[in-house]
């Protein structure tokens, strides 16, 4: 049967989380729902409960240091020496050239 083009499909089920705020920071959130409320001329501002995810993920996401990070952890993992050995084995090391990963 031929390979589809589409992998597993990401668990994307939701994970809760129980956090504390401080209460400037819970009223930085408040204000920040507002901000968006008015911007977006909303009745109401969202909750801080819809928010805190959304600023999580995009902090996480555009955060430079972070990305550079996990590309940098990635390569490492895969980056292979001029003599063909991966990091981590000599050259001469066998013992996983000759197993297959299974």
């Amino acid at each position: 049967m031929a390979k589809l083009r589409i992998g597993a499909l990401p668990d994307d089920r939701p994970v809760k989380r129980t956090i504390t705020f401080t209460a400037a920071q819970d009223n930085l959130l408040r204000d920040y729902a507002a901000a968006i409320a008015a911007q977006d001329s909303l009745a109401d501002a969202p909750l801080v409960e819809k928010l805190v995810p959304l600023i999580v993920e995009r902090f996480i996401t555009t955060d430079r240091g972070f990305r550079s990070r996990k590309k940098k952890a990635v390569g490492l993992s895969e980056t292979v020496n001029q003599s063909g050995s991966k990091r981590g084995e000599t050259p001469g090391d066998t013992s996983t050239k000759n197993h297959p990963t299974i």
